[in-house]
């Protein structure tokens, strides 16, 4: 498990599990990873058999889907520089028009 690759979410996520990976909830999370380079089909061969179930490709950024022991195999990646995990972004409050 390399934790340099972890964005501050998928750490707490990792550390929330125990030393296997094994979490109390093993339902699978989505995640950002950032490769070194645009993904040939090797890297993303390598990359769904540790576990990550890839959705969408957008340059060197993938999303996809995983359960918490997939998150330390994918971090032994050479080619997976930076691992996050996708949290959806909330509205600002108060960020309207003003009511007239």
């Amino acid at each position: 498990m390399r934790t340099e690759k972890l964005g501050s979410a998928a750490r707490r996520m990792w550390f929330a599990a125990d030393a296997t990976g094994e979490s109390v909830d093993p339902a699978p999370f989505r995640v950002l990873i950032r490769v070194r380079r645009e993904p040939d089909d090797q890297q993303r061969r390598r990359i769904a058999e540790a576990g990550a179930r890839v959705h969408t490709t957008a340059g060197n950024v993938l999303t996809a889907s995983l359960t918490p022991a997939g998150l330390g195999r994918l971090t032994e990646l050479d080619c997976v520089d930076y691992v996050e995990l996708a949290e959806p972004l909330h509205p600002e409050q108060g960020t309207g028009a003003p009511d007239e």
